[in-house]
């Protein structure tokens, strides 16, 4: 079932990943913990905005995007060129 249990569980300090667990324990993030496990409306409601923005991304495709080894952070390299290493390193193994 699809709820706020997630929020709840941290509350109660059942987070499955410390990471998970410290959106309860950082003052910054705490209040929203709170708030969406108090009221699985609330929750619902920020959820659903979410979603609609998502889905209004558009989709990076080529060589548009890249595939991040450090998602806060740009890769040094294009991911082409890192493909393009990959593949011929795997060529030369042949």
């Amino acid at each position: 079932m699809f709820d706020n249990k997630y929020y709840v569980d941290l509350m109660n300090r059942q987070g499955l990943f410390t990471s998970d667990q410290d959106l309860f324990v950082d003052k910054r993030t705490r209040g929203i913990v709170e708030s969406f496990a108090i009221d699985q409306q609330l929750f619902f409601d920020y959820f659903t905005v979410a979603m609609i923005k998502m889905g209004q991304m558009s989709v990076l495709t080529g060589t548009q995007g890249e595939i991040r080894s450090n998602c806060s952070a740009r890769n040094t390299q294009s991911f082409m060129s890192v493909l393009e290493e990959g593949i011929e390193e795997a060529i030369s193994m042949i």
